[in-house]
């Protein structure tokens, strides 16, 4: 099979959501803080996971997190122009940790040391470390989706390249009542607008 008859999209397999669970539980109180600490606003936060969800493509994290920021006081232009790669427009100060999120997305967590450098630099460590926890976890959202929609890829004969049909099997069984419902909502708002 040919690289281009794949699915296209960055998923999870068994070994990497492992990995990612159980940094999450880990990480669990220092996650309650970051969120309740309010070092990064609702605003940036929502503004870094869409930077990483433009980056993965899930579909249902892009409606979810649009949502919100939408909420939150961002603009659809600001949404667009994120979902776009472009930072012109945004506030300069959050410019360095968008730029930091999408590189973290684009080489699935292994940025260069001088893209860590500057975060650290720019925001200090505390926000530098939200920053980075609030990427890994909407990478882990962004990966559960596109595990998803690789399974029913899989079914019309584009499996990911480096996928399993049980652990997809698996994560199909478990999201759809969560992932049919996201894209029921989405599409019943793009029939809409």
């Amino acid at each position: 099979m040919l690289a281009t008859q794949y699915f296209k999209k960055r998923s999870y397999t068994f070994r990497g959501f492992t990995r990612d669970v159980i940094m999450l539980l880990r990480k669990s109180a220092r996650i309650r803080d970051s969120m309740k600490s309010g070092r990064i606003s609702t605003q940036f936060r929502e503004r870094i996971m869409l930077a990483v969800t433009a980056v993965n493509g899930c579909v249902y994290c892009e409606w979810a997190h649009t949502k919100v920021a939408l909420e939150q006081g961002c603009t659809n232009e600001e949404i667009k122009e994120i979902m776009d790669h472009d930072f012109d427009s945004c506030d300069p100060y959050e410019v360095v940790g968008l730029a930091f999120a999408q590189s973290y997305a684009e080489t699935e967590g292994l940025p260069p040391e001088e893209a860590y450098q500057k975060l650290f630099s720019h925001y200090g460590e505390e926000k530098a470390n939200d920053i980075i926890l609030f990427i890994k976890i909407i990478t882990i959202g962004n990966l559960l989706g596109n595990t998803f929609d690789a399974f029913e890829s899989r079914l019309r004969g584009l499996p990911p390249e480096k996928g399993s049909f049980f652990f997809e099997f698996y994560i199909y069984i478990l999201g759809f009542p969560f992932f049919k419902g996201f894209k029921r909502k989405s599409k019943k708002k793009r029939e809409e607008q």
